[in-house]
């Protein structure tokens, strides 16, 4: 459900993915067909979550200010961070509250498609 939304994000917006991760981070969503338009694994950026420079560093890579970007995460530390650099981040705790969170912004998604 969640690979269909992302999908339906993609097609509006782009959409990255901020991880506290290797530099495998890339080939393991490649092997599991998810796709970013952004991929940023802390040891790619060189500072890990909820540093606020790993928000800054992943916005100027994209090229976008925080202050227009949503951030969701389901750790309550990593919104706050994003928070602190002026990103739109909204803590979620399943798939339904993230869809619903989504609607919030204005975003056409739905679970099946």
């Amino acid at each position: 459900m969640m690979i269909n939304v992302l999908g339906q994000l993609r097609q509006h917006l782009p959409v990255g993915v901020l991880s506290n991760c290797t530099d495998a981070l890339r080939s393991d969503l490649l092997h599991h067909h998810i796709e970013f338009d952004h991929v940023f694994p802390s040891a790619e950026l060189g500072v890990d979550k909820p540093s606020p420079l790993a928000f800054q560093a992943a916005a100027e890579r994209m090229g976008i200010p925080t202050d227009s970007l949503a951030y969701f995460d389901d750790e309550p530390t990593f919104v706050l961070a994003a928070q602190t650099v002026g990103m739109q981040a909204q803590l979620f705790d399943s798939s339904a509250n993230f869809l619903a969170q989504l609607r919030s912004l204005n975003l056409p998604v739905s679970p099946q498609q």
